[in-house]
């Protein structure tokens, strides 16, 4: 797949996945890398979606999520006190 896009062979706005690294492959966490919905796109540039296609809005998402998260774990704690 890498080499369609160093080619120029992908649709434009494709991103490409990262490699699958085979060891372990049953070991997978919930916040693996294979579970991302990236190439599930039309090929249309109009039609990607930031929160798959901007690196800084993933970082993001990810970011609130932990944070929620936290604040989760936080009130939990407060309430077995």
């Amino acid at each position: 797949m890498e080499k369609l896009f160093a080619d120029g062979k992908a649709l434009p706005g494709a991103i490409c996945p990262k490699q699958l690294e085979l060891k372990g492959i049953f070991d997978l966490d919930v916040d693996d890398t294979i579970w991302e919905d990236i190439g599930l796109k039309d090929g249309s540039p109009a039609a990607l979606l930031l929160w798959l296609t901007n690196e800084g809005v993933c970082a993001g998402i990810k970011a609130l999520l932990e944070r929620d998260h936290c604040i989760e774990e936080e009130l939990t704690w407060h309430l077995a006190q």
